[in-house]
């Protein structure tokens, strides 16, 4: 059987101050050391996840402003198609008109010089007329033949 003697008991306590001693002079530093280093950890996690959040939000904003810009972008470049087009059409519109009114410019003269060409013929017939006339007066004068003569020549420009 198991002798009980005083050594035993001596081992024992031995052990329990050993273990107590041990506990205060070498286990508190260790705990302490060990506790500020996962402090320490703790502390650089948080501040990783921090920074993981802050770059996750800086990214979702640029992510909105590049959106922002792109639909910016093609509103001014649709603009620029319609003040384009609009543009456009003004000057074909312009354009248009301008050419009309050179016709109607043109059509214009054009029937002022066949009125003078006309006129200046009439005229031209009329001198003619009153050469011949004045020749066929010389021949013979006769009134009956005279009347008839103007008659037709009044009748024959007043038709043209």
């Amino acid at each position: 059987m198991l002798k009980f003697d005083i050594n035993l008991l001596w081992t024992f306590v031995n052990l329990i101050i050993f273990y107590v001693f041990i506990r205060l002079v070498l286990f508190k530093p260790i705990k302490k050391a060990m506790d500020k280093r996962q402090e320490i950890i703790d502390e650089n996690l948080d501040d990783a996840k921090k920074a993981n959040e802050d770059a996750q939000q800086i990214k979702s904003d640029y992510e909105s402003k590049m959106s922002d810009y792109a639909g910016e972008g093609k509103e001014i470049i649709s603009k620029a198609r319609q003040d384009a087009r609009s543009e456009y059409e003004k000057i074909i519109t312009r354009a248009n008109n301008e050419a009309d009114k050179i016709k109607s410019d043109a059509r214009k003269a054009s029937e002022i010089d066949a009125e003078n060409t006309r006129r200046a013929v009439k005229e031209d017939i009329a001198n003619l007329a009153i050469e011949a006339a004045q020749k066929v007066v010389e021949r013979e004068v006769n009134p009956e033949l005279d009347s008839t003569f103007y008659d037709k020549f009044i009748n024959e420009s007043s038709d043209d």
